[in-house]
């Protein structure tokens, strides 16, 4: 009984409020469909008065909780006169008075009668107490601002961790590939110039030190200066001996750094014919200050050509 009570004053105004918004739709959609195909003009008046009843419904909720409506009522008192003049103009388009007048009037006794069921139904409190209700929204408001940004910062910083560790990951994977690509090139070309099987075939591999220091004027490490000995006193005798020693190193490192330059001149594809192989060398030793003779260049070429071939025919 109680919520028959409670809704009887909304009976009259929801009443009004169909007829106008029927005859509303009516009404504008016929004027419209004389420019547009009717299908688009009585969309368009739905739209219209779709809008008019959720400002009157957002208006009725925020009058029921005490809160500002100036939005909602503002809406509502523009559509009404629109609504009341597009009415009135399709009764007198259509020869009417009484139509035009009728029509008019139903969406202002809506209106009417919705804010007085309105007005009775809503919450009356004080200015303080709508202050007080106004700051615990603000204040709820606030924290659901701040409790949404630190979920997108923690989100964002989930997400650059996550980038960050896959780039990681991917250069990691990346150094793994290079390195083993180099380790492959390195077994191909230890395998087209594979040592001699006896060490008087042709010198050894000269070392990177001893690479370094001969090429940059120096003596390899474990060869005294000349005429220096094992001291470091100038003298004769056994100095003479460690000089000659020392020149013997010499000698078989600066052999050693031409065969090894012989292997990387000649490791190109295609191989390079003599008379390149020849130019290439002879600029190559000037440029590292090394020493040989065209036979020593002559007998190099052709140990690195029949490596080549005994290797399947590759450089």
């Amino acid at each position: 009984m109680s919520k028959l009570k409670k809704a009887a004053p909304w009976v009259l105004p929801s009443i009004l409020t169909g007829i106008a918004v029927g005859w509303a739709v009516d009404a504008i959609g016929g004027i419209l469909a004389g420019q547009a195909a009717a299908p688009f003009a009585y969309s368009v008046a739905v739209l219209y008065d779709a809008v008019w009843l959720y400002a009157l419904a957002q208006e009725t909720a925020h009058r029921r909780q005490g809160s500002n409506a100036r939005l909602p009522k503002a809406i509502g008192w523009v559509f009404l006169p629109l609504t009341v003049a597009v009415l009135a103009a399709r009764g007198l388009l259509a020869g009417d008075v009484l139509a035009a007048v009728v029509g008019a009037l139903v969406p202002v006794l809506a209106k009417v009668t919705l804010v007085m069921a309105i007005d009775r139904d809503r919450t009356r409190i004080s200015a303080r107490a709508q202050a007080a209700i106004d700051r615990t929204r603000a204040a709820t408001r606030d924290r659901i601002a701040v409790s949404r940004a630190v979920a997108a910062a923690r989100a964002d910083e989930t997400k650059a961790a996550a980038y960050i560790l896959r780039a990681t990951r991917e250069a990691e994977a990346e150094a793994v590939t290079v390195t083993h690509d180099a380790f492959e090139r390195y077994a191909e070309v230890m395998d087209q110039h594979p040592l001699p099987a006896a060490a008087d075939q042709l010198p050894g591999l000269v070392s990177d030190s001893e690479l370094e220091a001969l090429l940059s004027g120096g003596v390899p490490e474990g060869v005294p200066a000349l005429g220096m000995g094992g001291g470091g006193q100038s003298g004769t005798g056994d100095g003479t001996a460690d000089g000659t020693r020392q020149v013997e190193a010499m000698k078989a490192a600066n052999s050693r750094a031409v065969a090894l330059l012989a292997a990387q001149v000649y490791a190109t594809n295609p191989p390079p014919s003599k008379r390149k192989f020849r130019e290439t060398m002879r600029a190559a030793m000037n440029a590292r200050s090394l020493t040989g003779s065209w036979e020593t260049i002559d007998a190099l070429y052709d140990r690195e050509k029949a490596l080549a071939e005994s290797s399947g025919g590759q450089p």
